[in-house]
């Protein structure tokens, strides 16, 4: 009798060991605060040091519309994107030296479906991708498959996608196919214009394109 209950009080020992691991992994497979995951990521460099350029013409000064981790939140996937206000039909130029890897510029330029929005993607030697979105319906110079070079015009800006301003929205991806949570901080070698503590551009700043 005593050996039946010993081992009765092992094995509910033995389940309650189970459901307390089973509980402390839920704890730890909870999200973290989206917020706080982006200004982990959101470490810059020194911009001396970085491949990108900005995205529009040298001589031309563009307003970040909206910075990295930004009050009105970019999203999980691309919450380390900036957005620059520019003129509709403005030029738009490859950051980085790559090939393009997708294009979608057929949506009409409206501000009706805020889901809705034309982009360019354009992968790096690296392996990394960025993303340029809210371009004009047939803007696109480039073709899927195309090399590209910093400084080369790919699209024109649009109004699509985003009911308050005309922008183009700027991102980098570890890679391509990008995923949630993947994106990386990065700054620009010609931006001239001031920088917060991280490195990062200013919401509301304006930048000028200096040359390279």
């Amino acid at each position: 009798m005593k050996t039946r209950i010993s081992a009765l009080v092992m094995s509910m020992s033995a389940l309650i060991a189970l459901l307390a691991m089973a509980a402390s992994c839920h704890k730890a497979a909870e999200p973290r605060d989206p917020m706080s995951s982006c200004l982990e990521r959101a470490q810059f460099g020194d911009p001396s040091q970085s491949p990108y350029v900005l995205p529009y013409p040298i001589g031309r000064s563009c307003k970040v519309f909206q910075t990295y981790c930004g009050p009105q939140n970019h999203g999980s996937d691309n919450q380390l994107a900036y957005d620059f206000e520019m003129p509709l039909g403005a030029p738009i130029l490859a950051a980085r030296a790559g090939t393009v890897v997708k294009v979608f510029d057929t949506h009409l330029d409206s501000d009706e479906y805020d889901s809705q929005f034309n982009y360019v993607f354009i992968r790096h030697n690296d392996g990394t991708a960025a993303f340029y979105a809210h371009l004009g319906r047939h803007s696109a110079v480039v073709r899927e498959g195309d090399s590209v070079q910093a400084g080369q015009h790919i699209a024109d800006c649009g109004h699509l996608g985003n009911p308050v301003t005309d922008l183009l929205h700027f991102g980098v991806y570890r890679s391509w196919p990008n995923f949630d949570g993947d994106d990386l901080a990065v700054n620009f070698r010609n931006a001239d214009g001031p920088l917060d503590a991280r490195g990062g551009m200013l919401q509301g700043t304006s930048y000028l394109a200096l040359p390279y």
